[in-house]
């Protein structure tokens, strides 16, 4: 009897660890899809100029690299948006991956983009790296790695 009792609980376990897995794996799917929905809105954000819905999805403590190794913060971003003095005619992003560790997204895709920030060019092609994470309930980006693609 007790073989039959501790058989039926290893099943059980089994089960319910496999329900699990099966549940994490469609959480992770509607977090890619969650992302990538960001990862447009994000570059619809940019090319418009809305400065507010930059903020309302960037995390106060968000820091991005730039191709030219400078360092810039959310308040900078949304101040040069807010200003007028980042302008980008166009940008497409393309090549997205997106990977899922727990509350925390990893994107990693392409952009190629025509404008300016500060009165400097940033346009061309780049890879980049963008981390995103759950925060109140909402995914929030943190942090960003530009490279220039040399061709």
């Amino acid at each position: 009897m007790r073989k039959i009792i501790v058989g039926v609980a290893a099943a059980l376990t089994l089960a319910a660890f496999g329900f699990q897995k099966q549940v994490s794996h469609a959480e992770d799917k509607l977090a890619v899809q969650q992302i990538l929905r960001l990862e447009e809105d994000r570059n619809r954000a940019i090319t418009s100029g809305d400065a507010k819905a930059l903020e309302q999805m960037t995390a106060d403590d968000y820091t991005f690299i730039t191709l030219r190794g400078e360092l810039r913060t959310k308040a900078e971003i949304v101040s040069g948006f807010r200003s007028g003095s980042f302008h980008y005619e166009s940008r497409r992003i393309s090549d997205l991956t997106v990977r899922i560790y727990g509350d925390t997204a990893v994107v990693t895709g392409r952009s190629n983009q025509k404008g300016q920030e500060n009165g400097k060019d940033y346009s061309g092609d780049y890879r980049f790296t963008r981390v995103y994470v759950k925060q109140g309930g909402a995914w929030k980006t943190v942090a960003l790695q530009a490279t220039l693609v040399q061709h």
